[in-house]
């Protein structure tokens, strides 16, 4: 992409400089620099958004550093590693999943000899977050894997990455990575709570294995990254350290509740409010129960049908997120997770189907 450089605002200040032009010509001049500036600002909003796109895979709670507004590039550089002298038999799927026990591998993109299609023996692999890197560095490196030593090292750009700034890491928070599948959140926060008072425990979904889990005090966080790191937990070693990057953890509360994946849209029927409804009382009051059908418009949404509980309690909602999320319904696994109520009062505005318990 040919975009702006020093050279480019060089060359366009000379320009207003020169003597002899016009008042139609200046104003000319005036105008280019003007569309020079805002494509310039334009392209660089329009990459950023789309990194963040990227990562929003993701619920912004599992990522803090891109919660707390972090430049999505950045953040992918810092959770970037190179790799080399890998035996060239090996896949990129056999490369990530050896690099899966210390974090979701985003990608891995091997370097390809443009005649054989084979990889050269080196390449990148990506994390979601810059623990899942730090931790594989700080394990992977000199180590054998088919018959070779990796040689493990962080991309170009991460020096400047870093340099640039990032929130800091709370000392209270750890990160956790290659939890067993059959371990819940709760199993996980219940294992760590041996440690001291535990605030925050958050595992990614779909049992990727790692997580987060933050103490009241810093000192029980260090004990056990230490006494953790490397103990097997239903039988699969844990990797455990201190966080690189701060930022919000969690979810933001809110009252509202979403389901993702109840139900195809031509199955909707009128008892389907009131069906989650009985579910969800278990958890709390329930003011309201609406089911919305998503627009082509609704990309934030993740199913054509959305059933959404409105709570009188934000921790009411918080217990609805564990009942539900990873439940089967009807032969479908719901999805769960909490809502921001602002967008759900626009969204539901013109609902009709509606159900107060």
């Amino acid at each position: 992409m040919s975009g702006h450089t020093a050279e480019t605002d060089e060359a366009l200040a000379s320009a207003g400089e020169i003597s002899g032009l016009t008042a139609e010509q200046q104003g000319r001049v005036d105008r280019a620099r003007a569309y020079a500036q805002e494509l310039q600002e334009t392209v660089f909003k329009e990459i950023a958004e789309a990194e963040r796109r990227r990562i929003g895979q993701l619920p912004l709670g599992m990522v803090p550093g891109l919660a707390a507004g972090m430049d999505a590039r950045d953040l992918s550089v810092m959770s970037r590693l190179y790799v080399g002298s890998v035996n060239f038999e090996l896949t990129e799927e056999l490369v990530a999943r050896a690099f899966s026990e210390f974090g979701q591998v985003r990608s891995v993109s091997m370097a390809k000899d443009a005649g054989s299609g084979r990889h050269k023996g080196f390449g990148f692999v990506e994390y979601y977050v810059p623990e899942a890197a730090m931790l594989a560095m700080e394990t992977m490196n000199g180590t054998m894997l088919g018959g070779r030593q990796l040689k493990i090292g962080r991309p170009n750009g991460y020096d400047a990455a870093v340099a640039r700034g990032f929130p800091k890491p709370p000392r209270e928070r750890i990160y956790v990575a290659n939890v067993n599948g059959d371990v819940s959140q709760d199993a996980l926060r219940e294992i760590f709570a041996a440690f001291g008072n535990v605030t925050k425990c958050l595992l990614a979904k779909d049992r990727q294995g790692w997580g987060f889990i933050e103490y009241e005090q810093a000192q029980a966080a260090e004990q056990a990254a230490a006494a953790m790191n490397g103990l097997a937990l239903a039988n699969v070693l844990l990797r455990v350290r201190a966080c690189v990057v701060g930022g919000p953890l969690g979810e933001p509360k809110s009252k509202v509740v979403v389901l993702y994946n109840v139900v195809e849209r031509s199955q909707v029927d009128d008892e389907l409010p009131s069906d989650m409804a009985e579910e969800g009382l278990k958890c709390g009051r329930i003011t309201k129960v609406v089911v919305h059908l998503a627009e082509e418009s609704d990309q934030d949404l993740q199913s054509q049908v959305c059933v959404f509980l409105l709570y009188a309690e934000e921790e009411a909602a918080d217990k609805a997120v564990r009942l539900f999320d990873g439940r089967w319904f009807g032969g479908r696994k719901i999805s769960a997770s909490l809502f921001d109520m602002d967008r759900f009062l626009f969204l539901t505005s013109t609902d009709t189907m509606v159900f107060v318990p």
